[in-house]
């Protein structure tokens, strides 16, 4: 498959992405508590699939790779559900959410870089560098983070965690090879659940509170949850985790723009340099990788 259909599935999951902290913030102030939101939308994910593999054949295939795969793919799903899915959650409890979102695609971005360098033993080279450092700077910009310091320390805690996280996943995911369809996912999710059903006994199991509520959460399993590892574990199998990470630096570009041609919602000249400069990241990690 062609590099350019491993950009597609990585920018297609940044865009279906977005719509994680619109969708759990409506959840939480309706009161389900955040680890509720993480297992709920986990395990209908996994039964909206499962009913999937089985309408169209797939379960005895789906069985056969659990088999043979389960080990690295428990290893991937720690980080990219509970870490992930958890902390992010929690996360949007305590601090808005483009200042979550900024932190967790920033962390994730230098986590990729870094554990490139460390699995390849060799320090990043300078367009690596740059790149990264583009990235982060047109993160900052985006989101205009200046009043970090008078946000809640356990919600910035939180989304620093989810960051580091997902890092984790998409590199152990590329280096793993697990694969990549709803077989996959669906693996991933049914360890998602295995995880999160944890705290969501600790912390009180809590049924969905009405209509509303779960139509949210069903939102959450199709697009970000389903949709969104789909395109990313789509992408991974094309693209090195740094290059994925990279391109779905564009899910605030893409809300951005949402908010403007929807909302009505001012796009300033700062948003736009801040664009800019994390397509420019963008750009020279594809040149780099030619």
């Amino acid at each position: 498959m062609s590099k350019s259909m491993g950009y597609f599935y990585a920018i297609l999951a940044a865009l279906l992405n977005g719509f994680i902290g619109i969708f759990s913030v409506k959840i939480i102030q309706i009161g389900l508590p955040p680890y509720a939101v993480s297992f709920y939308k986990c395990f209908l994910a996994l039964v909206m699939i499962t009913c999937v593999l089985i309408a169209t054949n797939q379960f005895s295939q789906w069985l056969l790779y659990f088999k043979t795969n389960w080990k690295k793919v428990s290893l991937c799903a720690f980080f990219g559900f509970f870490m992930l899915y958890f902390f992010e959650t929690t996360a949007y409890k305590y601090t808005k959410v483009p200042l979550v979102v900024f932190l967790l695609l920033g962390f994730a971005t230098i986590t990729t870089f870094i554990l490139k360098g460390i699995f390849n033993k060799r320090f990043l080279n300078r367009s690596e560098v740059i790149s990264c450092i583009f990235a982060v700077i047109g993160l900052i910009l985006l989101f205009d983070v200046k009043h970090l310091h008078n946000q809640n320390i356990l919600g910035i805690l939180c989304a620093v965690i989810a960051g580091i996280g997902y890092g984790l996943f998409l590199t152990f995911s590329s280096r793993l090879k697990i694969g990549s369809g709803l077989i996959v996912v669906n693996t991933l999710m049914l360890f998602g659940c295995v995880y999160l059903f944890v705290p969501f006994i600790i912390g009180g199991a809590q049924g969905i509170p009405n209509l509303i509520s779960l139509i949210y959460l069903i939102a959450l399993a199709i697009f970000p949850t389903i949709g969104g590892f789909w395109c990313t574990t789509k992408a991974l199998s094309i693209l090195s985790s740094e290059s994925v990470q990279l391109l779905e630096l564009t899910e605030p570009i893409f809300s951005i723009l949402l908010a403007w041609i929807i909302l009505s919602q001012k796009l300033n000249f700062i948003q736009l340099l801040g664009s800019t400069l994390v397509l420019i990241a963008i750009c020279i990690n594809m040149y780099r990788a030619k």
